[in-house]
């Protein structure tokens, strides 16, 4: 007769207040040395039990066979199974005689009709309180996605907090994201070349290897990245921070998909696209001689001579970064005006403050006014006749009231909300011309699509330069500055304007 002892933890939610298997180990060799016997062999596994296919669990079924009769040592029953595969196969080899007995601590289970039933029902109840524990896993999921939160692993760029059970972003990944969208929404550019380059760049997994191109495919496709979470076939929205927007993941996922930019391009030029020849209006295109990038007029109209004025990239890089120069303003500056413009609003916001509380004070009246007629009305001291279009006024004026309480309390919200994007603006364009210098080509061009339109050449002489809208307002603000300048009320109402989209507030 041989004594087996089998010993198993998982490290899932089900398993949580289980004895390790040192414990559980140890808990069997009392049992031994208790009724005076040796333990012949001893299994032992990490693995969930919640469904067939353990590699330990096998190998013991297939020793207990070969060895002939034994007795199982097991600290419960649901140590064996908490499915109804491996279960049924204990109760086989009970019936077959191979197992004689299965010990625990606390009982024993002999190869008789009554302890193979008894077991049969603690293997049942143990694949009862996994699928209930399931359920009730996917409900609480659920629940926690519903309210914006992530029941998961954080994805790639986040960091789970444990003791808050939110995610943040991860510093060292996380400003890559928005990088690899970006360029490969630019189109002609592989997955493996964007694995290169960032590889190359610095990136790496949370193990330290290279994030190959299937990893970037997936993260380009994970919604997760723009706010929204994908669950099970189900979009939810999550209150974690989105690293891009919307407009960006949909068309980097309209290149994925071969919908936009197609055809890959077999050289890349970081200027193609943004430069025109002033003389015929046509685009100018670039190639690739002796080791440099040169631009030159495409003449598609076949009627210019600057279709032989070559421009090298460098040379280009080096007018660029003279035209970004105007971009740039004393910082100093710019926190003072932003500091004024906050303090000068909550000094207007004050006044608000004062006519919103004596808004919501006739609101009050207007109500009690309301209910003093109701009652007048049900008691039949005033008539139908009065009572119908002084109900009527009173809604009114209150309709009315509300309406200019939540105009009042959504324009304070506006007007601070454009401050730090006009203020973010001013220092992107201080730093423009340095950023742009010392920038990777597949950046700078990432650069100018935020900063420029397009540059009209003629003789290697730029004729025209179109900004962005809310930098070429930045450009046109007179140099050198000073305080005054820069909060002039008409530049500041549309710097406003195009970083929230129309709402203008008042800064001074």
């Amino acid at each position: 007769m041989k004594y087996i002892a089998y010993c198993r933890k998982s490290t899932e939610a089900e398993d949580r207040q289980v004895l390790s298997i040192d414990s559980q180990e140890a808990e069997l060799q009392r049992i031994a040395d208790h009724d005076g016997f040796v333990i012949s062999k001893t299994f032992k596994e990490s693995k969930s039990a919640k469904s067939s296919g353990r590699p330990v669990f096998n190998e013991m079924l297939a020793y207990i066979q070969k060895s002939g009769e034994c007795i199982l040592l097991v600290w419960k029953p649901d140590r064996i199974a908490r499915n109804m595969v491996d279960g049924g196969l204990t109760i086989e080899l009970m019936d077959k005689g191979f197992i004689k007995e299965i010990r625990t601590p606390e009982k024993s289970f002999h190869n008789t009709s009554d302890d193979k039933f008894m077991m049969t029902l603690d293997f049942g109840i143990a694949k009862k309180y996994v699928d209930d524990l399931s359920a009730n896993v996917k409900r609480g999921n659920r629940a926690k996605l519903e309210r914006g939160g992530w029941p998961n692993h954080a994805p790639f760029g986040y960091i789970n907090d444990k003791a808050t059970k939110t995610l943040y972003l991860d510093e060292k990944i996380a400003p890559f994201i928005p990088r690899i969208f970006e360029m490969y929404a630019q189109g002609g550019i592989s997955l493996k070349e964007v694995s290169d380059i960032f590889y190359a760049r610095g990136l790496r997994s949370r193990s330290g290897t290279k994030v190959n191109k299937g990893f970037i495919h997936r993260v380009l496709r994970d919604p997760f990245y723009m706010g929204v979470m994908l669950r099970n076939g189900k979009y939810y929205q999550g209150n974690h921070t989105p690293l891009i927007s919307k407009e960006l993941y949909d068309t980097a996922n309209a290149v994925l998909d071969g919908k936009l930019h197609g055809r890959q391009q077999k050289r890349f030029f970081h200027l193609r696209g943004f430069l025109k020849c002033a003389n015929c209006g046509c685009a100018i295109t670039a190639s690739k001689r002796k080791g440099h990038d040169y631009y030159f007029c495409t003449n598609g109209k076949r009627v210019c001579d600057q279709h032989h004025v070559y421009m090298r990239s460098e040379f280009l890089d080096g007018v660029i970064g003279g035209l970004l120069e105007k971009l740039q303003c004393d910082p100093d500056l710019v926190e003072l005006a932003y500091q004024a413009a906050k303090e000068r609003l909550a000094h207007e916001n004050y006044y608000a403050a004062s006519s919103i509380a004596s808004l919501q004070n006739r609101l009050q009246q207007i109500e009690t006014a309301q209910s003093k007629l109701a009652d007048s009305f049900a008691a039949e001291i005033t008539p139908e006749a009065i009572y119908a279009p002084k109900m009527k006024a009173l809604t009114n004026e209150a309709i009315a009231v509300n309406a200019e309480i939540k105009k009042m309390q959504g324009k304070s919200d506006e007007q601070f909300a454009t401050l730090e994007p006009i203020k973010n603006y001013f220092l992107q364009g201080i730093s423009a011309q340095n950023d742009y210098t010392e920038a990777e080509p597949e950046e700078k061009r990432i650069l100018l699509q935020d900063l420029l339109w397009n540059l009209s050449f003629h003789n290697k002489i730029v004729q025209d330069l179109q900004y962005k809208p809310v930098f070429a307002l930045i450009a046109k603000t007179p140099k050198p500055n000073d305080f005054q300048t820069m909060l002039p009320v008409a530049d500041w109402d549309q710097y406003s304007t195009y970083a929230t989209g129309g709402v203008r507030p008042r800064w001074r």
